[in-house]
């Protein structure tokens, strides 16, 4: 028994050790070297512990010398070595101006006419894509988390000979729009579909079709919940909103923040986003640059509940990726989406972004979908 006792209590230390390092590795890429130092005195303090003291006092005071040590360090870290507060949701200005020059970049797919509308808001600036006839009626669409809004290109050619299409840079996420303070966002859905209402009101838009993909599923959803007179329609691609984000894909998104290693990157971007060669040789480079330079300030994307999906009786078509590791089971996503008194659910083998994957499928579903003759 004593043995079995010792093994697990040598298993515990370990564990702890090695959680130490790791946090200790996280601080030396972000340039703290003398916290690295006490990071890894730490766990060498949980793993070993000199002879001298027990053999001087008694095993008792050794252990209590050896915790106090421990805690001390603790206490050192926290006190001094408190993260600044957050001033900018991009890791420095160089970050910022490589995934600027991305986004221009990724604006190839996009017809030359298309216009850069920037509306400020109390909470900033915020970055809106235009195309299509003035003339033709408008539609709405929110982009996948870390994406931008140039990432609906694979689905303008149905739409930009019926539509005006407005695609909203959302607001806290790395692209064209910009918080006033990083620390000031919209932070639930109410103020969410406050904050889009706003901005359909300054354009102009009284009622549309809304699409959303991810993150922009959630803030769609919350729109039509809170303004259902004003979406026409809705179209979901891969929402989060529906499931409960699982607290894998926070320590997956942490972990390529805090350990910024291409091999990192690169197994964060293959786990989120598949193995698709279009979507990776596409949004690659764009997604790394997410990963390696910025920490976004955005609401927790909370799941409606059964009572809000019933209010919401405008049509729904919802697509659903069955190897899509952020929403999570496709079966389980469809049978809480049921729960619309209007819907379509299409599921397809695809990863996160869907309408990217399967651009040709969705396209045909969305001029079913759309009053387009």
């Amino acid at each position: 028994m004593k043995y079995f006792i010792k093994v697990i209590s040598c298993l515990i230390k370990v564990v702890i050790a090695l959680g130490i390092i790791l946090y200790a590795v996280a601080a030396f890429m972000g340039k703290s070297y003398i916290q690295t130092l006490l990071l890894l005195i730490m766990a060498a303090a949980v793993i070993y512990w000199p002879s001298g003291p027990a053999k001087k006092w008694n095993n008792r005071i050794s252990t209590i010398a050896r915790i106090s040590c421990i805690v001390l360090l603790v206490v050192i870290n926290a006190v001094f070595f408190k993260p600044a507060p957050k001033t900018s949701i991009y890791l420095s200005e160089n970050h910022k101006a490589a995934l600027m020059k991305s986004y221009d970049k990724m604006m190839k797919d996009w017809p030359e006419d298309t216009e850069n509308i920037f509306i400020q808001t109390d909470y900033g600036k915020v970055h809106v894509l235009a195309c299509g006839d003035k003339e033709n009626p408008p539609l709405i669409m929110i982009h996948a988390a870390s994406m931008g809004a140039h990432s609906w290109a694979e689905n303008l050619d149905p739409l930009i000979n019926h539509y005006r299409i407005y695609s909203f840079d959302n607001i806290g996420e790395g692209n064209k729009s910009e918080l006033n303070d990083a620390l000031k966002y919209p932070p639930d859905g109410k103020a969410i579909a406050d904050f889009y209402a706003g901005l359909a009101d300054t354009l102009g838009i009284l009622r549309s079709p809304v699409f959303g993909a991810s993150n922009g599923g959630f803030i769609a959803m919350n729109y039509a919940y809170y303004y259902p007179e004003r979406v026409e329609s809705l179209a979901l691609f891969g929402p989060m909103g529906l499931t409960k984000l699982t607290k894998k894909s926070f320590m997956m998104l942490s972990i390529a923040i805090m350990y910024p290693f291409q091999f990192v990157r690169n197994f964060v971007f293959e786990w989120a986003l598949g193995e698709d060669p279009y979507v990776c040789n596409k949004y690659g480079d764009w997604f790394h640059c997410i990963l390696k330079g910025t920490m976004p300030s955005v609401a927790m994307p909370e799941p409606m509940t059964t009572e809000q999906k019933k209010k919401m009786t405008m049509p729904v078509l919802l697509f659903l990726g069955t190897k899509d590791p952020i929403v999570g089971n496709a079966g389980v996503a469809a049978k809480t989406a049921e729960e619309f008194p209007d819907i379509d659910i299409e599921m397809l083998k695809s990863g996160h972004l869907i309408a990217v994957e399967h651009a040709d499928a969705v396209n045909k579903k969305l001029k079913l979908f759309l009053p387009i003759e």
